[in-house]
């Protein structure tokens, strides 16, 4: 499943890079993360996401590695959710364009490969409410900076 789209930030390219490759602030947008840790590199991370609610609340380890890193206009990463003893694997970039000094264009895409039907409706319901507060978050982030 395709998740993508663009989103306008009022804020230097620098900035908008600054916000999304420094792991404290870009963790604070990130919705359901409950910690993360750098693993033996700074473009390899451990995250732990939570999932649910009460007694169903379940813990959802993620590796993220960073793959391709061109400051500040490119980050092409992966990552691998484990699901019990189920791995998904996860694919994105994200590409910054600068508008104008202070107005960047952050397009960003994910691939994610469900092993079943039932997460896959769950990830298709769920993840669109949460890259919107990502992404939200994320611009009043770098355009705070």
């Amino acid at each position: 499943m395709e998740f993508q789209g663009t989103v306008a930030v009022a804020a230097a390219q620098t900035a908008v890079w600054h916000t999304l490759t420094t792991p404290a602030l870009v963790s604070q947008c990130t919705p359901r993360l409950q910690g993360w840790s750098t693993l033996d590199t700074d473009t390899r991370f451990q995250l732990h996401f939570c999932w649910g609610s009460g007694k169903s609340t379940v813990l959802i380890p993620v590796q993220l590695t960073w793959q391709t890193v061109t400051p500040p206009t490119y980050l092409q990463w992966h990552g691998e959710a484990k699901l019990g003893d189920t791995a998904v694997p996860i694919q994105g970039q994200f590409s910054l364009d600068s508008q104008k000094p202070d107005h960047t264009r952050l397009t960003f895409s994910a691939h994610i490969t469900p092993h079943n039907k039932l997460l896959a409706q769950m990830l298709q319901t769920t993840i669109p409410g949460l890259m919107n507060n990502f992404f939200h978050c994320l611009k009043k982030t770098a355009e705070a900076i």
